[in-house]
């Protein structure tokens, strides 16, 4: 087990330096009109800020709650994910000019809930299935 995090965590800082590395040579060295350029800046970007996230992510999740991570080991990584669709969903409002705080809580609060979902399924029918 600790083996695995040390992996993980190795992995993710290199996917986070590989992700940041790429953002800043792709604006510094091609303009936003170019063909690609944006969908590749959202791709860069979700990767550098998901990879970020996923060491925080990975020790909240073992320090506040153990019993949730002994039953889904990788939900860290979910986490960190919804935190990378989240600012990229951000970026591409503020792109369109329509990024504001109440859009901001609105995308918070919807992946809140659809993580709630996620939780509440897997419980669900973890309770339904026999245990072997």
């Amino acid at each position: 087990m600790r083996m695995r995090n040390a992996v993980i965590t190795i992995l993710a800082v290199l996917a986070a330096v590989i992700g940041w590395w790429g953002l800043a040579e792709l604006t510094r060295k091609i303009g936003a009109d170019q063909p690609g350029a944006q969908p590749f800046f959202f791709a860069l970007l979700f990767l550098a800020v998901t990879a970020t996230l996923i060491p925080p992510a990975a020790f909240l999740n073992r320090r506040f709650a153990p019993d949730a991570v002994a039953k889904d080991p990788y939900r860290f990584i979910r986490h960190s994910s919804w935190g990378g669709i989240c600012v990229t969903v951000w970026a591409w409002l503020q792109m369109q000019r329509a990024f504001n705080l109440g859009f901001a809580l609105l995308t918070v609060l919807i992946f809140i809930a659809v993580e709630f979902l996620i939780a509440r399924l897997r419980s669900d029918s973890q309770q339904e299935a026999p245990e072997t």
